[in-house]
């Protein structure tokens, strides 16, 4: 799990210096030299794409994402327990339907090409759909250790005076 998660570390990362490598390109070819170009906001708006779903998955490994947990905090033990395990299996399947969706698009979209790269569109696509995958990858370790938790779950018992 740690080399998956240190792909999308390093592929993020590769990612961002890449787009700001573009958009540096296309400042100083457009306002310095006054010849811009064609192909550096494509590529920096592919990579930005890829950067931010790729930093994505490995976000939601470190369950750095915004969270509203008002009512699970609010809960204890059994209930704490259900309620986290229904929210993490809705969660799944909201993931896997935006991946069927991702290929589907991917699909459709091939065909079609970039202005200035000439590369098809599904690219743009594919970076949504490899972030996805390891949101789902690390999703499925986040139930299955709530289901293990539940399963384990023992109540505290009392103290004894």
């Amino acid at each position: 799990m740690k080399r998956i998660l240190r792909f999308y570390d390093i592929g993020a990362l590769i990612c961002f210096c890449a787009m700001m490598g573009c958009i540096l390109i296309e400042v100083v070819s457009r306002n310095i030299l006054h010849l811009p170009t064609t192909w550096a906001e494509e590529a920096s708006r592919l990579f930005c794409v890829w950067s931010v779903f790729l930093g994505s998955a490995s976000a939601w490994r470190r369950k750095a994402h915004i969270v509203i947990d008002v009512v699970l905090r609010r809960l204890k033990g059994r209930a704490h327990l259900t309620l986290r395990l229904i929210v993490d299996l809705l969660s799944g399947i909201f993931l896997v339907a935006i991946w069927s969706g991702t290929l589907s698009i991917m699909k459709i979209s091939y065909p079609s090409r970039t202005t200035a790269l000439e590369i098809s569109i599904s690219y743009f696509y594919l970076g949504v759909f490899v972030g996805l995958t390891g949101m789902i990858i690390f999703h499925s370790v986040q139930i299955k250790e709530a289901a293990a938790e539940w399963i384990n779950y023992r109540p505290p018992r009392k103290q004894r005076s």
